[in-house]
C-alpha cells in the first residue's frame, strides 16, 4: 500500500491528526497502515460478493460480511443506515490488520455528495468516542457503484474530515484508499489542492499571511480546479470569515493625500491649501460567510431540506455572544417545544434560547453553523423521541454537542425524554435527566420553570 499524500491537522501544539491518501488493496492492509475500523458500503441487506467489490475481495480471503451481519455489535440501520460488526478474531486481526467492520448501507441511495458525506460522518462519529476506534480506513465511498465523481466526492469528504478532526473528534488518522492507478491519477490533484488550502488556513491562523493575501491565493487555487470539481465549503468559509474579522479589527487608514506644492511663482508666500476633508464614515456591519445566523433557527428533519417556519424575531444584525440554551428537537414536536420555550421566557425575560433554525441553509455549511451556535451555548436541551433519533438534522446537533462535552469534560447535554423510544440508540440512551413521556404537558411546564428559576 503506497502513501500518496497526507494532510496534517493541528488541534493544538501537542495534538495533531492526519488524513492520508493511499493506493492499494483494503483487503490486504499492511501492518504499518493497520486500522481499528474498516468502512465498506453495501446495498441494504445485500452482502453478495459481487466481483470487483471490497466485499468480494474480503470474501475471497476468508471474511464473510454476510455472516458478520447476522451477529451485529450495534445496529443503527433504521436511524443512520449503518451497523458495526463484532471484533474479528485475534488471528484475523493479525492477518488483515483491522479490528471491526463498519458497514454503510443507507436505505435512501443518492449521488448528492453533501448528503452522502453527512451520512458517513454520522456513522463514524457515533463510534469514534470509543478510544479503541482511533484509526479509520475506507475507500472513497460513493465513487464506485454510486458513481459520484472523485472531483465532487473527495472535496466534500476532506472538508468534513478536516472540520470534525479540528473540532476534536477523537480520531488520530483517516486513511482514504484508492484501488487503481487510474483512480489515483484523478484523485491526487484534488487531494493536493485540499492540503494546500488547509495549509493556507493554518498560515492565516499563525499570522504568517494576511487575510487579503489568503483570499488572493484561494482564488488562484480556484482557477486550478478540474472541470466540475467542487470547492471545500467549510474550509473556504473559514478563510473568508477570518479575512473579514482581520479587516474589521485592522481597518486600513484613510488614503494619504500629499500636501500640494506651492504654486509656481509664489515665492515665500504661503500657498492656499484646502482644508483636510472629513474622515470617511464608519463602515456598517460586515456579513461573515459561514457565521451563525442571528435569529434563533431550526432545521427540518432532513439533511437536504430546511423548514421555512417563521423564526423568532430578534434585533436585526445582532448576533448574541452566547446562548443560555440550545434546544434540539424533531420538527414533529414543534408545538410542545415552542410551549416549553415560551414558559422559560415568561419566567425569565433575559434568557437567550437558540431553538428555531429555519434560516440556516442546507448543504455543507449546515454543520459548521450549528456547531458554532452550540459552542456559544451554556447548555444543550435535547428532546428525545423516535422522531428525534430518526432525524439526520437532530443527529448532527446531538453529535456536535457530544463532541464539545467530550473535549471540555463538562456536562452540557440535558435530555428531556419526550416520547418513548424502544430502539433508542445507545449513545443517546446513556443520558437521563427528565422524563416527560408521553408529551406530559404538566411535567414539561414544571421542567421549563425549574430551568430558569
Amino acid at each position: 500500500m503506497q502513501l500518496l499524500d497526507q494532510i496534517i491537522i493541528n488541534r493544538n501544539e501537542n495534538n495533531t491528526t492526519q488524513i492520508q491518501l493511499l493506493q492499494g488493496d483494503l483487503s490486504a492492509i499492511p501492518k504499518e497502515h493497520a486500522a481499528d475500523i474498516l468502512i465498506l458500503s453495501a446495498y441494504p441487506g445485500s452482502y453478495v460478493p459481487v466481483p470487483r467489490t471490497l466485499i468480494a475481495a474480503l470474501y475471497n480471503k476468508g471474511i464473510d460480511v454476510a455472516e458478520m451481519a447476522k451477529d451485529k455489535a450495534i445496529d443503527l440501520r433504521d436511524q443512520l443506515g449503518c451497523w458495526l460488526s463484532q471484533p474479528l478474531s485475534g488471528q484475523q486481526q493479525e492477518q488483515f490488520n483491522f479490528k471491526r467492520i463498519l458497514c454503510f448501507e443507507p436505505s435512501m441511495q443518492t449521488n448528492d455528495q453533501a448528503a452522502v458525506v453527512g451520512n458517513i460522518f454520522r456513522c463514524i462519529n457515533t463510534f469514534a468516542f470509543n478510544e479503541n476506534n482511533n484509526v479509520i480506513a475506507m475507500p472513497v465511498l460513493a465513487s464506485g457503484k454510486q458513481r459520484v465523481p472523485f472531483e465532487k466526492m473527495l472535496p466534500a469528504l476532506l472538508d468534513a474530515s478536516i472540520f470534525w478532526m479540528e473540532s476534536g473528534l477523537p480520531i488520530t488518522c483517516i486513511k482514504l484508499v484508492l484501488f487503481s492507478e487510474e483512480q489515483a491519477a484523478v484523485a491526487l490533484p484534488v487531494f493536493i489542492r485540499a492540503r494546500q488550502q488547509n495549509e493556507l488556513k493554518q498560515s492565516m491562523r499563525n499570522g504568517n499571511i494576511t487575510g487579503m493575501d489568503a483570499l488572493k491565493m484561494l482564488e488562484i487555487k480556484k482557477q486550478e480546479r478540474l472541470p466540475g470539481e467542487e470547492s471545500m465549503q467549510i474550509l473556504t468559509s473559514e478563510i473568508k470569515q477570518m479575512a473579514e474579522k482581520e479587516k474589521r479589527e485592522n481597518p486600513l487608514p484613510p488614503p494619504f493625500s500629499p500636501v500640494p506644492a506651492p504654486a509656481q511663482g509664489a515665492g515665500n508666500k504661503k500657498a492656499n491649501r484646502p482644508l483636510p476633508s472629513a474622515p470617511p464614515a464608519a463602515a456598517g456591519p460586515v456579513d461573515i460567510p459561514g457565521a451563525p445566523m442571528p435569529a434563533p433557527l431550526r432545521g427540518k428533519d432532513s439533511s437536504t431540506e430546511i423548514n421555512k417556519a417563521a423564526a423568532k424575531p430578534v434585533t436585526p444584525g445582532v448576533i448574541p455572544d452566547e446562548y443560555d440554551y440550545f434546544v434540539s428537537y424533531a420538527h414533529k414536536h414543534t408545538e410542545e417545544v415552542e410551549a416549553f420555550v415560551k414558559t422559560m421566557e415568561a419566567r425569565n425575560k433575559n434568557i437567550c434560547v437558540f431553538y428555531d433554525k429555519s434560516s440556516i441553509p442546507a448543504g455543507g455549511l449546515w454543520i459548521k453553523q450549528i456547531s458554532d451556535a452550540i459552542q456559544k451555548s451554556k447548555k444543550v436541551l435535547i428532546f428525545l423521541s423516535p422522531d428525534y433519533s430518526a432525524s439526520m438534522v437532530c443527529w448532527d446537533e446531538f453529535q456536535c454537542a457530544k463532541l464539545i462535552e467530550y473535549n471540555s469534560k463538562k456536562q452540557i447535554i440535558q435530555t428531556i425524554y419526550l416520547y418513548n423510544d424502544a430502539a433508542m440508540p445507545p449513545i443517546m440512551g446513556i443520558y437521563s435527566w427528565a422524563d416527560c413521556r408521553e408529551g406530559d404537558k404538566e411535567k414539561l411546564e414544571k421542567i421549563a420553570a425549574s430551568l430558569v428559576s
